[in-house]
């Protein structure tokens, strides 16, 4: 249930749903360093093309804050290949378009995954196992875990998100440290539909806090050449053993 797709700043992830007491979300690899951001999971019959607006307040070592953004754009067609923009954050990337310094393409029938680099205009094709959109096995709504973390779920409900309907689950983690006085908080909207999150929402002590919307969704088949290779690049092979296992 978890992966982890990679961009020189930042890589990508996410989760989401609930069902009464008992609540279920898509993949979430937490925040690092670098954010993690919506993750696209291989669904066929379900296609669609959005964008995905994010902003990232950063809380500073001096104890002042700072807030980046981006857009970018990702698709995903019958077959369930996916296609994924990764750009670099600016304080205006909300209001204009920012660098591309990553393409993503995934292939389920292929089972590869080709990260291409606009900086060095290579591709490199990953052979690996692909994630799935989430299932429906709830997760409890209270875990304890031996190191004294506690992670709390509850509902939000249900609503509509460009006539989506979605699930909505919050999650509370508390650390069984004196010195992490705040929980860490995530809050996310999941379509059953798409299979994915549609709004992820993260606050966290150390990293700040984390907004992350899908929007401008058009469910019809998106061009096929989106999930074509960008011409004149290098493609490189790298054979399974080598390589990077839940890239």
């Amino acid at each position: 249930m978890r992966r982890s797709l990679w961009l020189c700043a930042v890589s990508f992830a996410v989760l989401a749903v609930v069902a009464g007491a008992q609540m279920q979300h898509a993949p979430d690899g937490g925040t690092r360093e670098m954010i993690q951001s919506i993750d696209v999971p291989t669904k066929a019959g379900a296609p669609f093309r959005a964008q995905v607006a994010t902003s990232w307040k950063r809380r500073l070592e001096d104890g002042t804050e700072t807030t980046i953004y981006n857009r970018r754009t990702i698709a995903r067609d019958s077959m369930g290949r996916v296609f994924q923009e990764r750009r670099v954050f600016r304080p205006d990337g909300n209001t204009r378009a920012t660098i591309v310094n990553e393409m993503d393409y995934y292939d389920p029938s292929m089972k590869t995954t080709t990260v291409c680099h606009t900086l060095t205009r290579q591709c490199m094709v990953y052979h690996q196992n692909f994630a799935k959109a989430a299932d429906d096995q709830p997760l409890p709504a209270t875990q304890t875990f031996p190191n004294g973390v506690k992670i709390t779920r509850e509902s939000l409900g249900t609503n509509t998100i460009e006539d989506l309907q979605v699930t909505g689950m919050r999650e509370i983690r508390t650390s069984g440290s004196s010195g992490d006085a705040e929980p860490t908080v995530k809050e996310f909207w999941y379509s059953p539909r798409l299979g994915m999150n549609l709004v992820v929402k993260r606050f966290e002590p150390r990293g700040g806090a984390e907004d992350f919307n899908v929007e401008k969704i058009d469910q019809t088949e998106p061009d096929a050449s989106l999930f074509n290779l960008p011409r004149a690049y290098q493609v490189i092979d790298i054979p399974a053993p080598q390589a990077i296992a839940q890239h």
